[in-house]
């Protein structure tokens, strides 16, 4: 994968079945690494380690509902009173 304009960090990634994971702190399992899961887990590890904020309060592949549609987000920042940021 591409390097990125990001801190480096201790990438977690195995091989299975031919395809490559990389682990998703927040889901605490292995994804498919693709180039957006590569920039999405640098992201999150530049938010927690640097930026200083909990991981308690972060996740990753979140429906939203505004209104009445229903959303997808890539990464969610939650609140101390839990509603998304």
């Amino acid at each position: 994968m591409n390097r990125l304009n990001l801190p480096p960090y201790e990438i977690k990634t195995r091989q299975q079945d031919g395809r490559q994971y990389i682990l998703d702190v927040l889901r605490r399992k292995f994804i498919a690494l693709t180039p957006e899961e590569w920039v999405r887990q640098h992201f999150v590890h530049y938010l927690i380690e640097h930026k200083g904020y909990p991981a308690s309060l972060l996740a990753n592949e979140i429906q939203l509902k505004c209104g009445d549609k229903v959303l997808r987000a890539d990464s969610v920042l939650y609140s101390r009173e839990l509603r998304p940021r």
